[in-house]
């Protein structure tokens, strides 16, 4: 019998005290001898060729224990599965850097649109600014109308006045006249009356005298008349002189009361119109942020769908690898129950050569010298085999902590791993206590080692597809990263597009709006000044009048403002109710700023599914804060003009005016007169606090 040469060295060592396996020969011994037979002087030849030269095919070979038959093919597997491993480990930090990229590119993403809303919300209170400013003009522009309604109320009374003046002067001219020349006519009657009994009863002695004495009467009472007349007419002229001058004046307020009202007419429309412009412009703004967040929120849902599509897709990877697993698991289990059946082969087969044994004893003289040789090689293999086994603990170790993934199907293969090394060393400790090599156990475990290997390859193969398939799966994920990460970029990008277009909008909203501020305010002095001066030209006309009326009227107020005490505490519980409107806002704000922290704090979790739902949660209670404050605002706006009509109506019933009369034209300036110096801005601002 010969024993074959193995079919790899372990390792490429210089031989030390005994040669190498495979590096003798061994010849052939006749039947007669025996199966174990064979001489010594052919058996330890050493042989200085190169290690893999292979020997004859009757070539002895050492019979290596079985532990070690194992740990061959083992020891050829491991490395595989150490690079693998190893890559599969760097796949997994690779992932867990990525995950970590995109969970801080999510929170800048988060910090960006939370800055953007800040803007938003800046640009609404910048856009509430313009409006009560442009409200505070129309207001100026309709206290303005009032008084110019209420100036052309006054021209109307003054016309009305005027023409009564008119009407009594005339009858009273008349009525003067007549009684004089009535008088006058009855006076000469009487005195025509006396001469004639004068006449009558002493006619020759007095006719001259008397005739002498009415003719100097007449001439007197004619002289009388004449200046009489002469006074009336003188009068007459500068009633219609008076009265001329009044009718120019009225013209000439007529006249600048239509240049006025063209000049607010023309006015009006421009600020309506810039109204109308800017509340265009403030609703595409707002159209635009809608649409970002519709697109935002699209973009959110599509990377939400494609995270549970992958989800789902690693859990099938899950249950394929599980049930790869389970099948392996079986395999294992067949590939014991072989190994046991083999056992017991194996133990027959040691009861045979226990047998044969019996009849060797007669030949251990000559085995011994070859024993002794294989106890010195099986100790160099057995101080190999635990170097081997150090390093592969290490390596275990090392396979452990890189690899904790795989751990379950690391140690269920090693669990294995040491049942077959006990089993075959108990083996090892029957051939070594024995110290019998047969050839035909060792072709057995030559098959079985084949089989082994096969099976192996098998277990090598699925685990190279599941890598493989993990490796895809990988990929896709990565092309979806990338994909996302394209789409928030283009986002980002468009995100920065509209903020420099809504800046460039509110650089341009903001100069309309100071411009159109200069010119309201030049404008609204230009009308002022204007105003006063015809309120001085009119009360300095109507003073008088107004002064017989002061004490009625503030009799009158006194009146209304005892009755309309009640209205008081109305008002007062409007404004209480809008303190704790406002007060109520103040809570809100808190509570957004406690949300905000624990959003944060959040943040910095790991779990990105409670990450998920908390920022819908949040997202949900934004939205309900962002109703809520919309609906006080709206309450807020309908208390004030619930309080702007109370207001209004308590005018109307006190008579109180927007323009008090009593207080206007008491000036001590001269606003007629021109200025022999340009005003400056100090000037202005001390005419302008006399005024006001």
């Amino acid at each position: 019998m010969s024993f074959p040469k193995a079919p790899i060295k372990r390792f490429n060592e210089a031989p030390t005290c005994a040669p190498p396996p495979g590096s003798y020969d061994i010849k052939t011994s006749d039947p007669s001898k025996g199966p174990v037979s064979f001489e010594k002087s052919q058996r330890f030849k050493m042989q200085m060729e190169d290690g893999g030269v292979q020997p004859n095919s009757n070539n002895m070979k050492p019979m290596p224990s079985p532990a070690t038959t194992r740990k061959l093919p083992s020891l050829g597997a491991r490395p595989k599965s150490l690079g693998r491993k190893s890559d599969k480990s760097l796949i997994a930090i690779k992932e867990l850097k990525k995950q970590k990229e995109l969970e801080k590119e999510i929170r800048i993403l988060i910090g960006i649109r939370a800055q953007q809303h800040k803007k938003l919300q800046a640009l609404e209170e910048d856009l509430a600014k313009s409006e009560s400013k442009l409200s505070a003009a129309v207001r100026e522009k309709n206290t303005l109308l009032a008084n110019v309604a209420s100036l052309e109320k006054q021209l109307l009374e003054l016309r009305k006045s005027n023409d009564l003046l008119k009407t009594k002067m005339v009858p009273v001219k008349n009525g003067d006249m007549k009684i004089k020349l009535n008088v006058v006519q009855g006076t000469v009657e009487e005195k025509l009356a006396q001469p004639e009994k004068l006449i009558e009863t002493e006619r020759p002695a007095e006719e001259k005298y008397d005739s002498e004495k009415l003719l100097e009467c007449i001439v007197e009472l004619g002289n009388v008349a004449e200046q009489d007349d002469d006074k009336y007419k003188l009068h007459i002229v500068q009633l219609q002189e008076i009265i001329e001058s009044k009718n120019k004046d009225i013209e000439t307020l007529e006249s600048t009361l239509h240049l006025k009202e063209t000049m607010l007419s023309t006015q009006t429309e421009e600020l309506n119109g810039k109204c109308k412009i800017l509340e265009e412009q403030k609703e595409k703004c707002v159209h635009e942020y809608e649409e970002k967040e519709q697109v935002m929120n699209a973009e959110i849902q599509c990377l939400k769908e494609k995270l549970s599509i992958e989800e789902q897709e690693l859990q099938k990877q899950q249950k394929i690898f599980k049930e790869t697993s389970a099948d392996m698991h079986q395999k294992l289990l067949k590939f014991q129950e072989e190994v046991a059946k083999e056992r017991d082969i194996l133990k027959t087969e040691l009861k045979e050569a226990m047998d044969e044994l019996d009849k060797l004893h007669t030949k251990e003289a000559k085995v011994e010298k070859l024993l002794k040789h294989l106890e010195q090689v099986n100790e160099s293999q057995n101080e190999e085999l635990s170097q081997l086994e150090t390093k592969l603990q290490r390596k275990s170790a090392e396979l452990d902590e890189m690899a904790a993934s795989h751990k379950n199907i690391i140690e269920k293969l090693q669990e294995e791993y040491n049942q077959l090394q006990f089993k075959f060393g108990e083996t090892a400790t029957e051939f070594e206590n024995y110290k019998v090599c047969m050839t035909e156990e060792i072709t057995c475990l030559k098959q079985d080692k084949a089989v082994l290997q096969e099976r192996l390859t098998e277990m090598n193969r699925t685990v190279q597809n599941a890598t493989h398939a993990m490796q895809e799966e990988q990929h896709a994920k990565d092309q979806a990263k990338e994909d996302c990460m394209r789409m928030l970029l283009d986002s980002q990008t468009k995100i920065a597009l509209k903020d420099a277009e809504i800046d460039k909008i509110k650089e341009s909203s903001t100069m309309q709006i100071a411009n159109l501020q200069g010119k309201l305010e030049q404008q609204s002095e230009e009308l002022n000044k204007k105003l006063e001066i015809e309120r001085k030209t009119v009360t300095e006309k109507i003073g008088a009048d107004y002064k017989k009326n002061i004490k009625t009227w503030r009799a009158l107020y006194e009146d209304l403002y005892n009755k309309v005490k009640p209205f008081q505490q109305q008002l007062d519980a409007y404004e209480a109710e809008r303190n704790a409107l406002l007060n109520e806002h103040g809570a809100t704000q808190e509570e957004l700023n406690k949300i905000s922290d624990a959003y944060a704090k959040l943040l910095g979790h790991q779990n990105q599914k409670q990450k998920i739902k908390h920022v819908m949660k949040l997202k949900e209670e934004n939205t309900q804060l962002k109703q809520d404050l919309l609906r006080l605002r709206a309450q807020v706006a309908k208390e004030k003009q619930a309080r702007e009509e109370l207001q209004d109506q308590i005018n109307e019933i006190q008579g109180v005016k927007r323009f008090d009369p009593s207080k206007a034209f008491q000036h001590p300036s001269k606003e007629n007169v021109a200025p022999k110096t340009p005003f400056k801005e100090s000037n202005r601002n001390k005419n302008q606090a006399v005024l006001h």
